[in-house]
């Protein structure tokens, strides 16, 4: 759902109809056979508050004093050949419910004198977005390795966004931090910069990054881009975030609320972060705590050759390649492709992790691979390890493994 916070523009045909629809659902209310002269029709001037007007109706329907002359006053600019009138927000508000339906746009396509004044009638309606609120959920993998929620606000046409990041805290309640920005879109992509409250003064917050395609963003269920920030230790962060539509505000405010994640939202956000200390290294070993093992990690680069042993006797080889410039992996197999690839020291540097996804012909779809780093301190060039993954079969798998290494 969208909620106006403006005024309406009508093209002088789908205003006929607008006005034809009142007079008519006035005659139906009030079970009368003809309208009452205009003075007690509309409510105003020597009008007898005691019988019907819709002046009554309207204020009956409402909570605000309702100015009869005013829509006699556009009824008689339309008279006078006007080609556009305009509706003040609350009139709009009070006439829709009036005539009993949910939005003007039903409203167009259920009246529609041509294709070309609903069209151009519709162009008037959406030109009108900036006085529309949209309303989001937010999710990240935040602070305390969970996943948060946030309330996202956004409006003035995808113009301005309004972030409340809710924190749960150990007595149940929610602490909340706010942070304004504004949107840009360019291309296919919406770029978000925001300023975050600190004291008694905004200051520059996090950027944003939300990918749309060619779509309009007010008919997107879901935003999914990434954020770059300070959590709220100082750190500077990056990851993935999702944004929920809700169909309105009450929706966002109850489900901000609830602690529980949607598997789908969880399964895409979780562990989707980086984080960097607030630390200045004085040299290259302070970068971070893995720094020291750097000099093992310049000795990867060579050529691999690993035999996979199974547990039932099967045996598959693997063929790659670090590159010295850069420590990309290569594939030397022919007709198998490293889709993705992770190596990590572990243990202090004592052990090697190496993650494969496969595709191509070999018998693994994906593997962990593990062995001693010894081979990279001695002379010795063959390692043995083991495995661990998932073959082609989708079953599950393990065994001991065999690394023949040629430095580069």
């Amino acid at each position: 759902m969208i909620t106006g916070s403006g005024s309406l523009v009508f093209t002088s045909e789908y205003f006929k109809i607008l006005i034809d629809k009142i007079h008519d659902e006035f005659i139906k209310k009030h079970k009368l056979t003809q309208l009452p002269k205009t003075f007690q029709l509309y409510g105003y001037g020597a009008f007898d508050e005691n019988k019907p007007s819709l002046k009554n109706d309207f204020e009956a329907l409402g909570s605000e004093f309702i100015n009869g002359k005013y829509l006699y006053d556009k009824f008689r600019e339309f008279e006078k050949g006007k080609p556009l009138i305009k509706l003040n927000h609350y009139y709009k508000t009070i006439i829709l419910l009036f005539l009993g339906y949910q939005d003007y746009e039903v409203f167009l396509a259920e009246n529609k004198p041509s294709e070309d004044e609903f069209d151009k009638q519709l162009t008037l309606l959406k030109s009108n977005d900036e006085d529309i609120t949209y309303y989001y959920i937010n999710y990240y993998f935040g602070e305390d390795n969970t996943i948060l929620k946030g309330q996202s606000i956004i409006s003035k046409n995808w113009k301005k966004i309004q972030h409340i990041f809710m924190y749960p805290l150990e007595d149940g309640t929610m602490r909340e931090y706010y942070s304004h920005g504004n949107i840009k879109r360019q291309g296919d992509t919406l770029t978000i910069k925001t300023n975050t409250l600190s004291g008694d003064r905004y200051i520059d917050g996090a950027s944003e990054i939300y990918y749309l395609g060619h779509r309009a963003p007010s008919n997107i269920k879901y935003l999914i881009g990434t954020y770059c920030t300070f959590d709220l230790f100082t750190n500077t962060v990056a990851g993935r975030s999702i944004l929920e539509k809700c169909e309105s505000k009450r929706e966002m405010e109850q489900k901000s609320m609830d602690p529980s994640i949607p598997p789908y939202i969880a399964m895409e956000i979780r562990n989707k972060r980086i984080v960097n200390p607030s630390v200045v290294p004085k040299h290259a070993l302070e970068l971070s705590s893995n720094s020291p093992y750097a000099s093992l990690y310049g000795k990867l680069p060579g050529t691999y050759n690993v035999t996979f042993d199974f547990v039932d006797g099967f045996q598959e080889k693997l063929k790659f390649k670090i590159l010295k410039s850069n420590f990309e992996i290569v594939t030397l197999t022919d007709n198998v492709y490293i889709e993705k690839d992770r190596i990590e020291l572990l243990n202090k540097g004592s052990v090697i992790n190496f993650r494969f996804n496969f595709s191509g012909i070999i018998a693994l779809e994906r593997v962990n691979i593990y062995f001693k780093s010894y081979y990279l301190k001695n002379n010795s060039r063959n390692q043995e390890g083991v495995f661990s993954g998932i073959d082609n079969e989708n079953r599950l798998v393990n065994g001991s493994l065999n690394v023949d290494f040629t430095e580069a």
